[in-house]
């Protein structure tokens, strides 16, 4: 069972990519692979598809020669057992919903052309209500800056992207969602012990952002979800392996 937390459900221009996280629990008997690494994992066993459908990706006939050299050499791997659960950390997910709006499932590779999926997932492509530009950002090895702050309104929600910055400020550039922000606090944005990190005061509230991670390292859970999410979910899987393994012991 792969269960995905997509922590906003819709995406504005230029945002190719839903972030999030996901817990996998091994529902069958028989192990489960899974790459140690977080980055191995998304390079090597995580894929988008529609559903019910079969992508390009899932078809490419480089996926074993990835599977073999991120999961399967130099011991890159380890077996989920039966019952057990694992949460990925260190690095948020992205999940690229299809153009067309339609239901897709996030997939995970066990090799020789084998795949696991999730339940269907949807994501919304939406007009945001309004653009704020916050600051320049650099993250600390391309001079000048290529990076922006911004903050994306959409509906009853507010939040902080990270912005490619094109030759022209107004034009062009990628989207890549950060974290919530509160509707009426103003944002400041100033640097940190240098090195592509950020504090960024939501308000009273301060956050540490890391530019090359794209996420937060420290903030208030209302702003930090996907650290409140997986620092939760994680302990939540810890006891209920421990669970699973004492149940194992018993009835040995």
């Amino acid at each position: 069972m792969i269960e995905v937390k997509l922590f906003k459900t819709w995406i504005i221009p230029r945002e190719s990519s839903a972030f999030g996280n996901l817990a996998i629990k091994n529902t069958g008997t028989a192990p489960i692979l899974l790459a140690k690494d977080v980055i191995n994992f998304e390079i090597a066993q995580l894929d988008t598809h529609l559903a019910n459908s079969t992508s390009q990706s899932k078809q490419d006939p480089t996926r074993d020669t990835d599977f073999k050299m991120y999961v399967l050499d130099d011991h890159q791997s380890f077996e989920l057992q039966s019952g057990e659960t694992h949460v990925y950390e260190g690095r948020k997910l992205y999940f690229d919903p299809p153009w067309s709006e339609k239901p897709f499932v996030v997939s995970i590779y066990q090799g020789k052309g084998f795949w696991l999926d999730s339940e269907p997932l949807n994501v919304s492509r939406v007009t945001p209500d309004s653009e704020e530009f916050l600051a320049d950002i650099n993250d600390g090895l391309n001079f000048p800056s290529i990076w922006t702050l911004v903050t994306v309104t959409y509906k009853n929600e507010r939040w902080l992207y990270k912005k490619s910055l094109p030759r022209e400020r107004n034009s062009g550039g990628n989207y890549y969602a950060v974290c919530p922000l509160s509707f009426t606090n103003k944002i400041r944005v100033e640097p940190h012990q240098g090195h592509g990190i950020y504090k960024i005061w939501d308000g009273e509230n301060p956050m540490i952002f890391d530019i090359k991670k794209s996420m937060l390292l420290e903030g208030p859970d209302e702003h930090n979800v996907w650290g409140k999410w997986t620092r939760e979910r994680k302990q939540q899987a810890e006891a209920d392996n421990a669970e699973v393994r004492r149940k194992k012991q018993e009835a040995q």
